[in-house]
């Protein structure tokens, strides 16, 4: 540390290469004046920097995995509430089985990728916004806005919990497996 405090101050000892030349030789271009601005190519953060050797890739690929991982969540859910209008019924047990596959699906693609804080709180947001948009195509109860709101909260209710409960068991599942594999690395 005191040797690049004394290189920067001017003076002092310097490295020497291989050749006994000063390391890095002189004729190697300077590093840009300019600081690139943060998430660009050439930016310090992204040339190496924790946070994009973690996320695995350029902010553009990270945004086509988010959305891999929101259809996974929201195509399910959407296919059983449709399943449960066709039949006739209220928001059932096709909306619930859709909302846990979807939870389930959509927790193992983003453990993938490293983006569970934003997918964990969802599943039950998503039965309530499917839920919702569900009852407020089909039938209204004839009573207030309010009335039917509630009822559809009650009804959504069993899938918001198993769809949270699915993602609490893919990640009690995943890491169960990864103390197993860490087990027999020791042992």
């Amino acid at each position: 540390m005191q040797e690049q405090q004394a290189r920067a101050a001017g003076g002092g000892q310097t490295r020497r290469g291989a050749r006994g030349g000063p390391y890095p030789p002189q004729e190697w271009p300077a590093p840009a004046a300019e600081p690139a601005p943060s998430g660009a190519a050439g930016s310090p953060r992204a040339a190496g920097g924790r946070r994009s050797a973690r996320a695995g890739g350029a902010p553009a690929a990270r945004s086509g995995n988010r959305g891999a991982v929101a259809v996974a969540l929201v195509v399910p859910p959407l296919l059983g509430v449709a399943v449960d209008s066709v039949i006739g019924s209220g928001p059932g047990w096709t909306l619930m089985a859709g909302a846990v596959l979807g939870a389930g699906w959509a927790t193992v693609l983003a453990a993938r990728r490293r983006a569970l804080g934003w997918v964990v709180p969802l599943p039950p947001l998503v039965v309530a916004a499917v839920t919702v948009g569900a009852g407020l195509l089909g039938e209204s109860s004839g009573k207030t806005l309010s009335t039917d709101l509630v009822r559809w909260a009650v009804a959504g209710f069993p899938a918001m919990a198993a769809a949270e409960c699915a993602v609490l068991a893919v990640l009690a599942v995943r890491g169960l497996a990864g103390l197993g594999r860490g087990r027999r690395g020791n042992g």
